[in-house]
């Protein structure tokens, strides 16, 4: 059964976008060497531009991305009522900005040469352009979700040294308003606390005894004493380092003044690390105990569960006080240094949220532009085939908008 002739102008023509140069030239629709004219036309264009009359409509047109053939039909529609006045008897311009462009429309529909420049713009919009600003749209969203995410780590971070800050605090008896002044408070009170143990320690004698037979029945060593330390004490009470070491007594004990000045703050744009000297310092080995040693219990207080389970006030070396304060006053304050960089950098990720967001925010319109302009190339296109071919409709395929 035949169809008749007239049906087929019904039938769709679908194309497929990325083979539309091939369907023309392959169809003799346009040139092989189409881009060699293009460029000739693109030199012409840029030779006419420098002299355009003052119209409001073409300073549009001239600020677009890109002329093609149809701005210039409408530039020579619109030149011919600014140069109305040149027109002669036989109805040609003596307008050299008409000629030009009057050229310019001419160059353009020899051999199809439009058709095949504005398809060359329809594919490269839609697989380079477009494709390119949605996946710089994405990375913008992105940076903004993962700063996003990482300010609230931060925040987060923060509040956990701060709270770990005052914890410290509390274990340590200060409330932290003046780390290192409540450190010196309590250092104050260290004196009368180890003679307070030291008086009360002689009412283990029984216990240290009973301790010392344990474990020469258990070692087989009974000549060996038990507890030199604790005995020292029991005997002789809170005394002086050099009176455990050399077993005699200072001539004189002098005691160190525990300044309450504060130290010289750190630079701003320095990290201040604190101070933690490796080798105690050396003791004194002459007749006066320099310093005013008192007895070293052998603890080594770190900044760890030793230290936290000590209750508020205890835990305090004897010697050495003065460091021990500086020491432990830098822990704590490190704490609260770690939440402020923290702060900072939470800060900085904000920054840079905002600006993703400000690129984002330019890169939209820049879409919607082109998308546009995609848009209007597709129907042009459409229609020019379609009139190529009796007004059958003609359908671009793998356009996704």
């Amino acid at each position: 059964m035949e169809v008749p002739p007239q049906d087929y102008r019904n039938v769709p023509i679908d194309i497929q976008t990325s083979k539309l140069l091939d369907w023309l030239v392959d169809r003799r629709h346009c040139s092989l060497k189409w881009q060699s004219q293009v460029q000739l036309i693109r030199q012409r264009i840029d030779v006419a531009i420098q002299d355009m009359p003052e119209n409001q409509e073409i300073k549009q047109l001239l600020e677009g991305s890109y002329l093609h053939y149809f701005h210039c039909l409408r530039i020579v529609e619109i030149l011919k009522g600014t140069e109305a006045s040149t027109k002669n008897l036989f109805g040609r311009y003596s307008s050299q900005r008409m000629k030009d462009w009057q050229e310019i429309v001419a160059l353009y529909e020899k051999e199809n040469t439009y058709l095949a420049e504005l398809s060359s713009l329809l594919v490269r919009s839609i697989s380079y352009e477009i494709p390119s600003l949605r996946r710089q749209l994405g990375r913008c969203q992105q940076a903004q979700q993962d700063f996003s995410r990482r300010e609230e780590e931060c925040q987060v971070g923060a509040a956990e040294l701060r709270e770990r800050f005052l914890a410290s605090c509390k274990q340590y008896g200060i409330t932290g308003d003046n780390v290192r002044q409540e450190l010196l408070a309590l250092v104050q009170d260290l004196p009368s606390l180890l003679s307070r143990v030291g008086d009360t320690v002689g009412d283990l004698g029984e216990a240290i005894e009973l301790y010392q037979a344990c474990v020469g029945f258990v070692c087989d060593s009974p000549s060996e004493a038990v507890v030199p330390l604790l005995r020292h004490v029991c005997a002789r009470g809170n005394t002086t380092v050099q009176e455990w070491r050399m077993g005699r007594e200072p001539r004189r004990v002098e005691r160190p003044e525990l300044r309450e000045e504060e130290p010289e703050p750190p630079r701003e744009d320095t990290i201040d690390w604190g101070d933690f000297p490796l080798d105690p310092p050396p003791g004194g080995d002459g007749g006066a105990a320099e310093g005013g040693e008192e007895i070293d219990w052998g603890i080594t207080v770190e900044p760890s569960a030793q230290v936290c389970d000590t209750p508020p006030g205890l835990g305090l070396p004897c010697s050495r006080a003065w460091g021990y304060v500086e020491r432990v006053s830098e822990l704590l304050k490190q704490k609260l240094k770690q939440a402020e960089l923290l702060l900072a950098k939470k800060e900085v990720m904000a920054q840079k949220r905002r600006e993703a967001l400000a690129e984002q925010g330019s890169l939209e319109p820049k879409l919607d532009r082109l998308l546009e302009k995609t848009k209007e190339l597709q129907k042009l296109i459409e229609a020019d085939i379609s009139k190529r071919y009796g007004g059958r409709p003609v359908n671009l395929m793998g356009i996704n908008l």
